[in-house]
């Protein structure tokens, strides 16, 4: 009798040690994850300070971008009262389009062998991922609600306008008239950035 409560008491204090390593595991992943998180959140606030000045710099690009499409456009405009000259041109450029397809029809015919990345597998693992990313960007949405304390009200407004709409944000403006960028209300005409195009 007592060598059986001797053992039941052994296997309960077995038992216990492992709940208690189990839970010391636990323990340690909990900390590393938290860790890792804050990380995570420190790099994500740099990275959304650096891409305050990029933001700055593509607005005065697309300045520069506006002032070349209306450059182009009365260029376009003095070509056409040259009637012989245009022609000359378009025919080139029509030879140049013609070549051009040509060389695409090539490459798509290199390019056929991929189409079986276009399977209902393939399809599959897409549609996952993407459900994984929406998970993370909604993540990061509400890591997002006041995570910039360095950044000033203006700089906030234009990352906020080029987070809820990327592609309306670097569109140029529409008109002949090169527009100026501007954050906020603010009317300080951004410092001129140097022209890739140069």
């Amino acid at each position: 009798m007592v060598t059986e409560r001797l053992d039941l008491a052994v296997k309960n204090f077995q038992h216990m040690n492992q709940m208690v390593e189990r839970y010391t595991r636990l323990c340690r992943a909990y900390v590393q994850l938290s860790e890792r998180f804050h990380q995570l959140d420190v790099e994500h606030m740099t990275l959304k300070g650096q891409m305050v000045p990029l933001l700055k710099a593509l607005k005065a690009q697309q300045a520069r971008m506006q002032q070349l499409r209306a450059d182009n456009e009365a260029l376009q405009q003095a070509l056409e009262h040259q009637t012989t000259q245009h022609r000359q041109e378009m025919q080139t450029l029509t030879t140049a389009y013609e070549d051009r397809l040509q060389t695409l029809a090539h490459h798509v015919d290199e390019l056929r062998p991929l189409e079986a990345l276009l399977s209902s597998q393939a399809y599959q693992e897409l549609e996952t991922a993407e459900e994984q990313m929406e998970l993370v960007e909604a993540t990061l949405q509400e890591m997002d609600e006041d995570s910039s304390p360095d950044l000033t009200d203006d700089e906030k407004v234009l990352l906020s306008a080029y987070q809820a709409d990327p592609d309306g944000f670097l569109a140029a403006p529409a008109g002949p008239e090169p527009q100026r960028a501007m954050v906020g209300a603010s009317a300080e005409e951004p410092e001129p950035v140097p022209s890739m195009w140069h």
